[in-house]
């Protein structure tokens, strides 16, 4: 699996350096320039109470932000990411310039470009991920357990790198014995989730098999898929990765199945239930070192198609001019910052003794982001919420005579459930989350007062 191929020359050197130049320089401001989003509060979250589970995913990405921050996480991640494609991809072709078309192919992919700003479970599975091709491709088998050992403690759909290798594996007849090795330590780095779900009802694994399994789908759904590839993966580098899959050079068969059984496992996921465009994102790390080798026509239109969506989304992001009736990726990333106003309630809600206030969202997001705005301790409740982390850990302790609030970002007034824990409610205040003259959130916020002992203690 380490025979290497001639590659073609593609874009210059400098071409090669404009565009990871680029890269950089977009993560860096999109990682300035735009706020905190709920899933990476869910995960600071996470941070905040350490384990070798969670209800969605694995630990790493917890771990990590626990670490090293949440904008440091997804910033190292994808720096080390691009190293590790820049070292494969000269290990494949033995040429530096060809290893460079791959870093620069990899700085244009839109959904290693986010994987690389906003901290999710992405952000190490990549990193692990082409680590771990990487150490396959060289047959260096410790490397490889501890590696993809990494990959699984990041995101369970890391175990479809072990199935490519056995792919390969199979179509070369050939199992070395230092693969059970590679297979030994992956598992034993596992072992600990593993042991953490059958302890929790094997929540986790039934949560993911679900996620992406269960539900209904159909052509609509595998349509979404299909168009958020050409969106996340890039307009031309993901029908290259599918070309370079069934066409590429024979000694890259590893890289080859590496780019398309995620994109075929998913594809199959998608007709099954609607799924998220990320879901594949490993794919692009095989097919940019694979296209890195094709000819240079179609080098610079995968790198230069992609850096386009790349700048195109992020001059939205920073700069919006287009107007969306529903701009669900300006939402996500601006506007939260006013949610930091019920550090201090009792501006708000006159009367109120200052100091920390509980809070209850509906949903997890809001919940996550009022943790990580105003340090409060919060919680989910009402009829419309998701299963979460949230129902793992236990419920909150209010003192004697505590009030607690209730914010909503749909006007949802506090459910029965709650109000019948107190004696009054009072409001709703709204406050209104703005970007650059947007408004993008409504919050309703209230108070509610008077806790209700017995009805408590009768719960």
């Amino acid at each position: 699996m380490r025979a290497s191929a001639h590659s073609s020359p593609g874009p210059g050197m400098k071409a090669c350096l404009l565009l990871v130049g680029l890269g950089v320089v977009v993560r860096l401001a999109l990682a300035l320039g735009t706020d905190v989003y709920f899933d990476e509060a869910y995960y600071w979250q996470w941070a905040r109470h350490l384990a070798w589970g969670y209800f969605d995913h694995p630990p790493m990405v917890a771990w990590l932000i626990a670490a090293l921050g949440i904008r440091g996480t997804a910033l190292l991640c994808g720096l080390g990411t691009g190293v590790a494609v820049w070292g494969l991809a000269l290990d494949v072709y033995r040429s530096r310039e060809a290893a460079w078309r791959a870093v620069a192919l990899w700085s244009a992919v839109p959904v290693g470009i986010l994987s690389g700003v906003w901290a999710t479970p992405d952000s190490p599975m990549l990193l692990f991920w082409a680590l771990g091709l990487w150490a396959l491709y060289r047959e260096k088998w410790v490397l490889a357990g501890l590696t993809c050992g990494l990959a699984l403690l990041s995101k369970y759909p890391s175990v479809l790198l072990g199935l490519a290798f056995m792919v390969a594996a199979l179509r070369a007849r050939r199992l070395p014995a230092g693969a059970w090795v590679t297979a030994g330590l992956g598992l034993l780095c596992f072992l600990p989730v593993v042991l953490w779900n059958a302890s929790h009802d094997w929540v986790g694994f039934k949560f993911q098999l679900n996620h992406g399994l269960g539900g209904s789908g159909g052509w609509a759904t595998f349509g979404e898929y299909v168009a958020g590839q050409f969106a996340m993966g890039g307009p031309v580098l993901f029908p290259l990765a599918l070309v370079y899959a069934v066409r590429g050079p024979k000694e890259q068969f590893l890289l080859r199945v590496a780019a398309v059984i995620p994109l075929l496992f998913f594809g199959y996921a998608a007709a099954r239930t609607r799924g998220e465009a990320n879901w594949p994102a490993a794919a692009y790390v095989a097919a940019c070192i694979g296209v890195a080798g094709m000819r240079p026509v179609w080098q610079r239109a995968a790198a230069w198609s992609g850096m386009a969506v790349v700048l195109a989304v992020t001059s939205h992001l920073l700069f919006p001019v287009l107007t969306f009736e529903r701009d669900v990726v300006l939402a996500r990333t601006h506007g939260w910052g006013l949610l930091e106003r019920l550090r201090t309630p009792e501006q708000l809600f006159p009367g109120m003794a200052p100091g920390p206030t509980p809070i209850y969202a509906p949903t997890y997001q809001l919940a996550s982001q009022l943790a990580y705005a105003t340090g409060a301790e919060t919680d989910t409740v009402g009829p419309s919420r998701r299963k979460s982390q949230y129902d793992l850990w236990p419920e909150l302790e209010l003192k004697p005579g505590q009030d607690v609030l209730w914010c909503s970002d749909n006007g949802t007034a506090p459910p029965a459930e709650l109000v019948q824990r107190f004696g009054s409610v009072e409001g709703p205040v709204k406050l209104t989350g703005v970007f650059r003259g947007r408004r993008l959130h409504t919050f309703t916020v209230w108070r509610l007062a008077n806790r209700n002992w017995l009805q408590q203690r009768n719960r």
